[in-house]
């Protein structure tokens, strides 16, 4: 499948989040095994210690967040109208941030829509791989739009037809 630009990131984080998780478990067992001696009783010791550590940081840190994905979507961006990121990947981060360059305008025309009040729905092929997005606002009670979520999928891989991103209306 392809990669999209706002995946990389995420998996740079996660990747700088396990080095160091790996590096502070091996400073534990180094530093508890200097402080034992290297026995059996000190390697039990540093590794119980390890266990009660991470069991007590998943407690204290919550684990993670709950993901607002919808079936079938890759991404799910809640904005407001100055297109900032409410709930979603980065909050407080620009919407057309989160995507390629080409993309841009037509994200950012499609958001301004949906804080119009009108839902639309659109797909493109950007890098070989065909886009989905569906744009829609977000309603008070009283039928203010406040903010607008948008839902991007990807979906076949297709040979791009044209350097720019094609977008049919649906």
């Amino acid at each position: 499948m392809h990669e999209i630009a706002y995946d990389r990131p995420l998996k740079m984080k996660r990747a700088f989040s396990s080095i160091l998780f790996a590096a502070g478990i091996v400073s534990i067992l180094a530093g508890l095994t200097a402080a034992f001696g290297l026995t059996v009783g000190g390697l039990v010791t540093s590794i119980a210690v390890i266990a009660v550590l991470l069991y007590a940081g998943g407690l204290w840190l919550g684990g993670a967040s709950a993901s607002i994905v919808a079936a079938g979507a890759d991404v799910v961006i809640v904005f407001d109208r100055s297109l900032k990121i409410t709930a979603g990947p980065a909050p407080g981060s620009s919407v057309m941030a989160q995507f390629p360059d080409a993309l841009r305008p037509e994200i950012e025309m499609r958001c301004r829509v949906a804080l119009r009040g009108e839902h639309t729905h659109f797909e493109c092929e950007h890098a070989g791989a065909r886009l989905a997005f569906d744009i829609a606002p977000v309603q008070s009670i009283q039928g203010v739009v406040l903010y607008g979520v948008l839902i991007s999928g990807s979906g076949i891989a297709a040979p791009a037809a044209a350097p720019a991103p094609l977008t049919t209306v649906a």
